[in-house]
Protein backbone atom coordinates (compact mmCIF):
# COMPACT_ATOMS: atom_id res chain seq x y z
CA UNK A 1 0.00 0.00 0.00
CA UNK A 2 2.80 2.43 0.84
CA UNK A 3 4.20 2.08 -2.68
CA UNK A 4 0.82 2.97 -4.20
CA UNK A 5 0.48 6.03 -1.99
CA UNK A 6 4.01 7.15 -2.87
CA UNK A 7 3.32 6.64 -6.58
CA UNK A 8 0.09 8.62 -6.25
CA UNK A 9 1.88 11.43 -4.42
CA UNK A 10 4.52 11.58 -7.15
CA UNK A 11 1.89 11.85 -9.88
CA UNK A 12 -0.03 14.46 -7.90
CA UNK A 13 3.19 16.41 -7.33
CA UNK A 14 3.78 16.67 -11.07
CA UNK A 15 0.20 17.54 -11.91
CA UNK A 16 -0.09 20.21 -9.23
CA UNK A 17 3.21 21.78 -10.24
CA UNK A 18 1.90 22.19 -13.79
CA UNK A 19 -1.41 23.77 -12.83
CA UNK A 20 -2.17 27.42 -12.35
CA UNK A 21 -3.13 28.27 -8.73
CA UNK A 22 -6.84 28.68 -9.52
CA UNK A 23 -7.00 25.36 -11.37
CA UNK A 24 -5.14 23.71 -8.49
CA UNK A 25 -7.73 24.98 -6.01
CA UNK A 26 -10.55 23.63 -8.17
CA UNK A 27 -8.89 20.22 -8.51
CA UNK A 28 -8.26 20.07 -4.78
CA UNK A 29 -11.87 20.92 -3.98
CA UNK A 30 -13.16 18.10 -6.20
CA UNK A 31 -10.69 15.37 -5.25
CA UNK A 32 -9.92 16.06 -1.61
CA UNK A 33 -13.35 15.32 -0.10
CA UNK A 34 -13.82 11.84 -1.66
CA UNK A 35 -10.26 10.85 -0.77
CA UNK A 36 -10.62 12.17 2.77
CA UNK A 37 -13.93 10.32 3.14
CA UNK A 38 -12.44 7.03 1.95
CA UNK A 39 -9.44 7.46 4.23
CA UNK A 40 -11.74 8.23 7.16
CA UNK A 41 -13.52 4.90 6.59
CA UNK A 42 -10.20 3.06 6.55
CA UNK A 43 -9.01 4.80 9.71
CA UNK A 44 -12.32 4.12 11.47
CA UNK A 45 -12.04 0.42 10.62
CA UNK A 46 -8.48 0.37 11.95
CA UNK A 47 -9.53 2.15 15.13
CA UNK A 48 -12.41 -0.29 15.64
CA UNK A 49 -9.98 -3.18 15.19
CA UNK A 50 -7.66 -1.60 17.74
CA UNK A 51 -4.78 -1.27 15.28
CA UNK A 52 -4.87 2.50 14.64
CA UNK A 53 -4.42 5.35 17.08
CA UNK A 54 -7.64 7.05 18.10
CA UNK A 55 -6.18 10.56 18.11
CA UNK A 56 -5.67 10.88 14.34
CA UNK A 57 -8.12 11.80 11.61
CA UNK A 58 -8.17 11.64 7.83
CA UNK A 59 -7.50 15.34 7.40
CA UNK A 60 -4.30 15.15 9.44
CA UNK A 61 -3.08 12.06 7.62
CA UNK A 62 -3.71 13.73 4.26
CA UNK A 63 -1.75 16.77 5.37
CA UNK A 64 1.19 14.52 6.21
CA UNK A 65 1.01 12.69 2.90
CA UNK A 66 0.61 15.96 0.99
CA UNK A 67 3.87 17.15 2.48
CA UNK A 68 5.61 14.59 0.25
CA UNK A 69 4.71 16.76 -2.74
CA UNK A 70 7.01 19.47 -1.36
CA UNK A 71 10.10 17.34 -1.92
CA UNK A 72 12.49 18.36 -4.65
CA UNK A 73 12.83 16.00 -7.59
CA UNK A 74 16.35 14.94 -6.55
CA UNK A 75 15.09 14.01 -3.06
CA UNK A 76 12.17 11.90 -4.23
CA UNK A 77 13.81 8.46 -4.60
CA UNK A 78 15.70 8.55 -1.31
CA UNK A 79 13.22 10.37 0.89
CA UNK A 80 9.62 9.41 0.11
CA UNK A 81 9.71 5.78 1.20
CA UNK A 82 11.31 6.48 4.61
CA UNK A 83 8.88 9.35 5.24
CA UNK A 84 5.88 7.25 4.22
CA UNK A 85 7.07 4.54 6.63
CA UNK A 86 7.19 7.14 9.41
CA UNK A 87 3.63 8.22 8.58
CA UNK A 88 2.32 4.64 8.52
CA UNK A 89 4.24 3.59 11.64
CA UNK A 90 2.93 6.66 13.43
CA UNK A 91 -0.67 5.60 12.79
CA UNK A 92 -0.27 2.32 14.66
CA UNK A 93 -1.35 2.11 18.27
CA UNK A 94 1.73 1.78 20.43
CA UNK A 95 0.24 -1.12 22.36
CA UNK A 96 -1.18 -2.90 19.28
CA UNK A 97 1.85 -5.19 18.93
CA UNK A 98 1.95 -6.18 22.56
Amino acid sequence: MAVRVIDYAEIKRGVLAALEPTAWQDLLAHSHNPIEGALAHLLDAGKTAGAIRTDVDAHGVLLLIASLSRLERHEWETTTRPLMNVILDGLRRQDADQ
